[in-house]
């Protein structure tokens, strides 16, 4: 079998970006005669602002798209925590300790835009279907001439999301003894937490173009206000509004280029006038140009409350000063009830969007989890562990909210609002080893069998067997073959085992200066065997056959790597830090030559702290990414052949911290 892929499209992006993040945090402690209160205060603001640059190449279309995007958010957060731990005033023999929380965060951006300008033909017509290209070969054929490319769209959003969370939970544990070698304490306790979420959106800019006749009079109306010598309004070329001040610099340390930088202050001058004209535009009989967009504006609002509630009981159980053993079991079930938008799109669909079967889904996951963990102790300087234990991880809300995006064609976007919680029985064995020279030393192995993976899948369907994934009161068209994209449970077990390496160590023993270094190295060494089901389609449905492929854990590396060197003097301490981990499967896909991993990937941060002598002050500061690392996906069989690179740079923050 020849195998092989086709690049479809490129994208470039240049995105600078600009946070500020006010933080403060208040925390009260009163002490009990048998116990104390804590009270714990944390506010964080950050204002985002987000500039996107971006070019984008279409192989098979022949077409060349810049764009200009910004976005400025806000985010805010809230928490609170109140903290009751002593002993029970009546029932003196139990410890009691009490939880009460609260947190709250928003996301406020009322005015993202972005403005796009088309260009074809853009020089790259002759790589459509060419196999196993180089990117970069693609890139460096796109005609960049700037005339040639006319105003394209703008679009404007303005969302707004928040989140609630408030949680209560109760802790009470008693001494049992059963005689003087075997000790124990039983604890038991509750927790119930409820949460809410939200997003609204409000969308202007419709599926149609400044660059269609029909939308001449907004057009002219554009022309007019930037004073263009424009003889046809479908055709306002980029080069009137070129940024020839900005400089692109080495691209991906040089390995492509981008062109022709929009100015800034003009692009945000255009929003501004759109958005002042939408009726101007309508009552010219160009609305079609800038509109309320009702299909972007409704199509991923949600909103939806989770209730979880848990209970447990477990006791460690202590026999002479060697064994310990800690048995447990958990209860618990998250209700989650998700309202979301259902509709089918249409050419018209930011004039009217039909999602009349809009429908809110409640659904339980309840579940039982034991845990077991031993500890022996045979030396004052080495001990073995040994745990087994469930442990259970819930989708992502996104992915259950109950949405389903009919396309014009024949792609639907299914949210499967079924997805069972993927469970984990987790064996673990490890061995430490400690003393004053040493450290402390730990090896050990670990092996997860996991149930119910969730990942994202796509698949087909013809015809009138697309109808549990379509709309409820619509029937699919029988001459098409259905797209559908969603999320699924693998229905097979899934393998995930490794040795892990730490070792923590301070040369206290060393002579002056050296006596303030500090080492910790902690390595992972993963392996994993995971079987994703599919449908090898046949001439017709009744000869599919199901089939298989075997690959690794989504989202597993084989090997992880962390290096802490420090130093510590009286009130100055500094860590140099080194992460690595190699390649991370995460691109699914039933054919080999479109699987996706990231490249290795290696990274050095630095941080650093100094006590001031002055009200309890501490200057701190972090430096990340000294060297530059990139992150990169790669196709899995062709290794250099990247999916998508992303080059950040170094960053580095700087604060003052006062401890009352």
């Amino acid at each position: 079998d020849h195998i092989y892929y086709i690049t479809q499209s490129i994208n470039l992006r240049y995105i600078p970006r600009d946070k500020q993040r006010i933080n403060g945090a208040l925390v009260l402690d009163y002490k009990l005669p048998d116990g104390k209160i804590s009270l714990m205060n944390f506010v964080s603001s950050t204002n985002t602002k987000v500039t996107n640059r971006s070019e984008q190449f279409n192989v098979g279309g022949n077409q060349h798209i810049y764009s200009l995007a910004y976005s400025k958010s806000k985010n805010n957060i809230v928490s609170n925590l109140l903290n009751i731990q002593g002993q029970l005033p009546v029932l003196r023999m139990f410890n009691a300790d009490l939880k009460l929380a609260h947190n709250y965060s928003e996301t406020k951006r009322p005015n993202d835009w972005v403005v796009t300008f088309y260009q074809s033909p853009a020089g790259i017509g002759q790589f459509a279907n060419k196999v196993n290209l180089d990117p970069k070969d693609v890139a460096a054929a796109v005609d960049p001439s700037s005339g040639k490319a006319n105003l394209n769209t703008v679009r404007t959003d303005n969302n707004y999301a928040k989140e609630r969370t408030f949680m209560a939970s109760l802790d009470l544990s008693m001494p049992v003894n059963f005689s003087e070698k075997i000790t124990s304490v039983i604890k038991f306790g509750g927790k119930y937490r409820t949460q809410k979420r939200s997003y609204t959106s409000e969308v202007c800019g419709t599926n149609a173009t400044f660059i269609s006749p029909s939308a001449q009079g907004a057009s002219r109306m554009v022309v007019k206000h930037f004073g263009l010598h424009v003889s046809d309004p479908t055709a306002i070329h980029l080069s009137y509004f070129l940024d020839k001040d900005f400089d692109y610099g080495k691209f991906l340390n040089g390995d492509y280029t981008m062109y022709n930088p929009l100015q800034f202050s003009m692009m945000e001058d255009l929003v501004h006038f759109c958005q002042d004209n939408i009726k101007a535009f309508a009552k010219a009989g160009a609305a079609e140009a800038f509109a309320r967009n009702n299909y972007l504006s409704v199509t991923n609002n949600y909103s939806g409350k989770e209730v979880l509630t848990a209970g447990y009981v477990m006791a460690t159980v202590k026999i002479g000063s060697k064994l310990t053993i800690i048995p447990g079991i958990r209860y618990q079930n998250l209700k989650t009830t998700y309202s979301g938008t259902r509709g089918q799109q249409t050419a018209l669909s930011y004039y009217h969007y039909d999602h009349s079967t809009d429908t809110t889904v409640t659904v339980e996951h309840p579940y039982w989890l034991p845990d077991l963990n031993i500890r022996y102790k045979p030396f004052s300087r080495f001990d073995v562990r040994l745990s087994y234990s469930h442990t259970i991880s819930y989708p992502d809300f996104s992915v259950i909210i109950p949405r389903i995006d009919a396309s014009t064609g024949a792609d639907i976007a299914w949210n499967n609002y079924k997805l069972k919680p993927s469970r984990s029985k987790n064996y673990d064995i490890y061995f430490s080893f400690s003393g004053n020279a040493i450290g402390l030393l730990t090896v050990g192995g670990f092996l997860k069998r996991i149930n119910n993976l969730i990942y994202p899948w796509k698949f087909s369907k013809p015809g009138l067997e697309a109808k549990p994934y379509y709309l409820t009161n619509k029937t699919p068209s029988p001459q098409l073959t259905y797209n559908i994209s969603t999320f699924i449970n693998n229905p097979y077990v899934v393998n995930n085992w490794g040795l892990e390496f730490e070792w923590q160590t301070h040369f206290w023993y060393l002579p002056d200066p050296f006596k303030g270094l500090i080492l910790n190295v902690n390595y992972t060494h993963v392996r994993s065997k995971a079987e994703y089901p599919y449908v090898l389609a046949g001439v017709t449905s009744m000869t599919n056959i199901d089939t298989s492929f075997t690959d690794r854990l989504l989202d597993q590396p084989n090997h992880i790597l962390n290096l802490v060197v420090g130093y510590d003097y009286k009130g100055f301490s500094i860590r140099v830090s080194m992460f690595y981990q190699d390649d991370v499967f995460t691109g699914l896909s039933q054919w080999p030559q479109l699987r996706s991993s990231t490249a290795a990937y290696k990274r050095w941060d630095i941080s650093a702290k100094q006590d001031l002598p002055w009200f309890g002050l501490q200057l701190y500061g972090d430096i990340n990414n000294l060297n530059g690392a990139k992150d990169a996906s790669v196709l899995q069989m062709y290794p250099k052949t990247p999916r998508s690179m992303e080059l950040y740079g170094m960053t580095a923050d700087i604060g003052i911290r006062w401890h009352l």
